[in-house]
């Protein structure tokens, strides 16, 4: 707030001290957030973290807060440094302390035991040590270790691919599976070929003077591979004419349609979709059933 001088002027507090005070306030606060933050021992590459001995509580809880919002040790897919971490703990973190390492834990495991299926006996290693990582895998220092994601592997993952390549075991079920799924299409095929519909229709007469015989030995002169006309009766409907009712059997695969029968061969339609036969007016459907 501007305040007056000895000689009546207004003077104003110098803007310096402010900015002064302001950014030592704004250094406290970051010093006392980044006491708040759980820390990791980072070194000069950002991409390489450490972690205290894993085989005590401090080690457990730095590997849990570190997986608390990531899936792998580095990127987002398994890699050797997860093999590493893997390595060097001598058993799976308890779930109920650690859930966030236990859940990382549990899925390198599972991982590696897709890519090693076969039951190991036990071995006996003199001199190793059970917390012991891969010597390539990444550093052990005293209490801490120290995965260096920036290290070229691509030589060593053509050499040991842990999680893509397919063991003889699997390509032969591979195998197995597509043959059996080969044999399954084979056999519906060959049913489908033999898949066969029931129809049974009602034929109509244009008037009560039409040669009901001759209109029925017209329909089952109508041949094709696949068709097999069945029984047949004469049914009364209206004003005392007469209709005729028959049935047909046919292949589902050697005769697609039924209504091509109908129209071209019943019905004689022509192009403008006219009638022309001299017997028969109409053509229902009264069922089309599979067999």
């Amino acid at each position: 707030k501007p305040s007056e001088t000895a000689n009546g002027t207004n003077a104003r507090r110098p803007l310096r001290s402010l900015r002064v005070a302001k950014v030592k306030r704004t250094d406290r606060r970051t010093q006392a957030s980044t006491q708040a933050r759980p820390h990791f021992d980072t070194h000069a590459s950002a991409s390489m973290v450490s972690f205290a001995d894993l085989s005590t509580a401090k080690g457990l809880k730095e590997l849990d807060t570190f997986l608390l919002t990531r899936s792998y040790i580095s990127g987002y897919q398994a890699s050797r440094d997860d093999l590493a971490v893997f390595g060097a703990m001598a058993s799976g973190p308890a779930a109920k302390e650690y859930p966030h390492a236990a859940r990382w834990y549990n899925h390198i495991k599972a991982l590696l035991g897709e890519s090693f299926p076969g039951e190991g006996a036990g071995v006996g290693l003199a001199g190793a040590s059970a917390s012991a990582a891969p010597a390539d895998s990444g550093a052990v220092t005293g209490a801490g270790m120290d995965v260096d994601v920036n290290s070229d592997s691509s030589d060593s993952d053509d050499d040991l691919d842990l999680f893509g390549e397919m063991t003889e075991e699997e390509k032969k079920a591979q195998e197995e599976k597509k043959a059996i799924i080969a044999k399954a299409k084979a056999r519906a095929a060959e049913k489908e070929k033999k898949c066969k519909s029931l129809i049974v229709m009602d034929v109509k007469p244009w008037d009560d003077e039409t040669d009901m015989a001759k209109m029925e030995a017209d329909i089952r002169a109508i041949t094709r591979d696949g068709l097999l006309w069945g029984s047949s009766k004469l049914v009364t409907f209206a004003f005392g004419m007469k209709k005729l009712q028959i049935t047909a059997v046919i292949e589902d695969t050697k005769i697609p349609s039924f209504d091509e029968i109908i129209e071209n061969d019943i019905l004689l339609l022509d192009e403008d979709e006219e009638v022309q036969s001299d017997h028969v007016q109409s053509v229902d459907i009264l069922s089309f059933n599979k067999l």
